[in-house]
């Protein structure tokens, strides 16, 4: 009984040791990010669970995700073209290094914070869950002949963002918010992809919201890739 016990100790001990560290995959995610800076611009628009479009705001992005430290710079216009909200991100040691402003002043920033309470996080427009350093890996699985990792990165209120990781790729394939009991609250999905100068870039993407009900959605218009 004590040789059989130590048998199923150890096979899962050396399954354990399979599964790499959450950090480690997602370093994998991010080389999946474009090695060029780009600009990009698009809108985000708020959908109501009956189809109607309750809000519609101008985003602009600089990326280098590939510089040191990478850094992200967004800018957000109301109805008018005015812009009302920047934030710039630097990832220096895998830490992100906020600088937030309304209307031109410096404000205090919590990157999980709506914007606009469209249903939309800072967090979840820059990615900055790909950094996480408490992320931890749940196990692995295979859908469509792939296997993939599944990632918990801790989040506010008890709740926690899934990701599934495709092994052989990298490839971000999926994310979902959910409770504490497991509820998932929001999905992040990707629904479609294009060509721009030479890079394929996520062009359309939407976040269902499961508590209130409806979506949001990102549209990117313009792609520029830059030396």
């Amino acid at each position: 009984m004590k040789c059989i016990l130590f048998i199923l100790l150890l096979a899962s001990s050396v399954f354990a040791e399979e599964l790499p560290p959450a950090p480690q995959i997602l370093a994998a995610a991010r080389a999946q990010l474009p090695p060029h800076p780009v600009h990009m611009t698009g809108v985000l628009k708020q959908w109501t669970a009956n189809g109607f479009m309750k809000k519609a705001l101008d985003v602009e992005m600089e990326l280098d995700w590939r510089a040191e430290p990478p850094s992200a710079k967004y800018r957000i216009s109301d109805e008018a073209g005015k812009v009302f909200q920047t934030l710039e991100i630097s990832w220096k040691n895998g830490r992100p290094d906020y600088l937030f402003s309304q209307n031109e002043e410096k404000r205090a920033f919590d990157p999980h914070a709506e914007i606009e309470n469209m249903g939309l996080t800072w967090s979840d427009l820059s990615f900055s869950f790909l950094w996480s350093q408490e992320a931890q890996t749940l196990g692995i699985e295979k859908k469509f002949g792939k296997e993939r990792f599944k990632i918990s990165v801790p989040r506010p209120e008890n709740r926690s963002l899934r990701l599934w990781v495709e092994k052989e790729t990298g490839r971000l394939v999926k994310a979902e918010e959910v409770d504490a009991a497991g509820n998932r609250k929001k999905i992040i999905k990707v629904v479609s992809v294009k060509e721009f100068d030479g890079l394929w870039m996520v062009k359309d993407l939407d976040i269902i919201r499961l508590e209130q009900g409806g979506r949001t959605s990102l549209r990117v218009d313009h792609v520029e890739v830059r030396p």
